[in-house]
């Protein structure tokens, strides 16, 4: 059985040679590897030539330069494999994962075989620093076959809390990804495209062995969208959010099914979006960001998930203390108007309060750059309410 594992590459002459041999070294033969060179200016189209030249089973298409999702895409076009399974250019198949995947493949021919990645930080040269750094392999509790369409549907909740269903790092029915494209405009594309495909999954294995190797470089401008701001980031966690409810509604799973894990989901992504105000790539002045936080971010979608599982306290907390960990790098000036906000917090934090602390407190909940009333929840438990 054929598998085409397609890699993108854009000027990655370090890293994807170490790639490629984490292929050309595993056990099981039958496969393509299509390595889409995405415009790259060094070296990199050059050693995929020659890696091509010496392998038959390698395939180098050139392109002009479009991002990684656009390669995906290109790849998938060209796949003459049965199934296809994705490889970053900077990541590495682990030894045995291909056998152990074809051999699951030929086995049951589900449409979908998930696979867990682990995530490693590591220094430029590839070492690992810290090894399985988020441990997602203890999110999956037993490999299994779902070996039909209401198995698939009753525990994609669980893919998706468990990682799974988070990256295009899983092997795919070459068929079914051929009816679906990739955005190329969002980093989390990946997660947008399992929820694209999820209706026309009909049986999915799931595997407990780790295949896949994902390293997050200590130099953070290495990685592609770890350590960085997207002006498109709310919106992008807000429409996964929006059609993962709208799909499991449309499947008519209980809602005590997935009601928590999205909200729980999402409430995270507040922290994720507050935490990258502070990278270096975001350019928004200090009092900018608190308005960001306070205007952009509690908006109808945010609010309507917190009020359908009374999370209103955890977002308050949630954003109150990425406030308070953004001006501890970032001190605002008692003359911006968004001073009100440091007043707030220092009200709020201060161990034995009096009545200048509580209309400290009280103005800073009303003030006209707070509309809704961040703080409220505090200060109404405070005062007894």
């Amino acid at each position: 059985m054929l598998i085409s594992i397609i890699m993108p590459v854009y000027n990655n002459e370090k890293y994807f040679p170490l790639a490629v041999n984490s292929i050309l070294e595993q056990d099981y033969l039958d496969y393509e590897l299509i390595i889409i060179d995405d415009g790259s200016t060094d070296r990199t189209p050059k050693l995929a030539d020659e890696m091509a030249e010496k392998d038959e089973r390698i395939r180098v298409i050139h392109q002009p330069n479009q991002w990684i999702y656009a390669s995906y895409n290109r790849g998938i076009a060209e796949a003459r494999g049965e199934y296809i399974y994705f490889l970053n250019s900077d990541d590495r198949l682990r030894a045995g994962s291909l056998g152990l995947m074809a051999e699951t493949a030929i086995k049951y021919r589900p449409d979908i075989i998930w696979t867990v990645v682990l995530i490693h930080e590591c220094d430029e040269e590839q070492n690992i620093i810290t090894y399985n750094k988020s441990e997602l392999d203890k999110r999956v509790m037993e490999e299994h076959f779902y070996k039909n369409e209401i198995e698939v549907r009753n525990n994609w909740p669980y893919f998706y809390m468990s990682f799974l269903a988070h990256n295009q790092a899983n092997l795919y029915r070459s068929e079914i990804m051929k009816k679906h494209k990739f955005r190329n405009d969002v980093y989390g594309a990946d997660t947008l495209y399992n929820i694209s495909i999820a209706s026309d999954i009909k049986s999915a294995y799931l595997l407990k062995e780790p295949v896949y190797d994902f390293f997050i470089y200590k130099k953070g401008k290495m990685n592609i969208s770890t350590g960085k701001f997207f002006d498109y980031e709310h919106d992008m966690f807000n429409e996964i959010y929006s059609l993962y409810k709208n799909l499991f509604i449309k499947w008519k799973l209980p809602e005590d099914k997935y009601k928590k894990i999205l909200v729980t989901k999402r409430m995270r992504q507040i922290t994720e979006e507050i935490h990258s105000l502070s990278c270096n790539n975001c350019i928004m002045s200090i009092d900018e960001k608190l308005k960001y936080i306070l205007y952009e971010i509690p908006d109808l979608v945010v609010m309507s998930c917190v009020e359908w599982d009374n999370r209103e306290e955890e977002l308050e907390s949630r954003i109150l203390s990425g406030i308070r960990e953004l001006l501890i790098k970032e001190p605002i000036l008692e003359t911006n108007e968004m001073y009100f906000v440091y007043e707030l917090l220092d009200a709020l934090l201060c161990y034995e309060k009096d009545g200048e602390d509580f209309n400290k407190m009280e103005k800073a909940i009303h003030h006209h750059f707070n509309p809704l009333h961040i703080g409220g929840v505090f200060y109404n438990k405070l005062k007894g309410k």
